[in-house]
């Protein structure tokens, strides 16, 4: 579904591309760290350092790492 004007699509575009590398890394950066926030709701409680971090990648990434690392490219 695609529910953005094209117009919206070129401001957006534009306003990305007006940044510097360093602006944009940075927004990239804070959009992770948003995600992770995001993942992290409704995560069982209890869990280990280690199984938090596990809990958050399966929810951003779809998969355990050693699932990813195995998965035919």
């Amino acid at each position: 579904m695609e529910d953005t004007t094209r117009e919206n699509r070129e401001l957006v575009r534009d306003i990305i591309t007006s940044k510097s590398v360093e602006e944009r890394f940075l927004m990239c950066a804070a959009m992770y760290e948003d995600a992770k926030e995001l993942a992290s709701i409704g995560m069982p409680a209890g869990l280990s350092g280690e199984g938090e971090q596990a809990h958050i990648f399966k929810r951003l990434h779809g998969a355990d790492p050693a699932e990813l690392a195995l998965k035919p490219r």
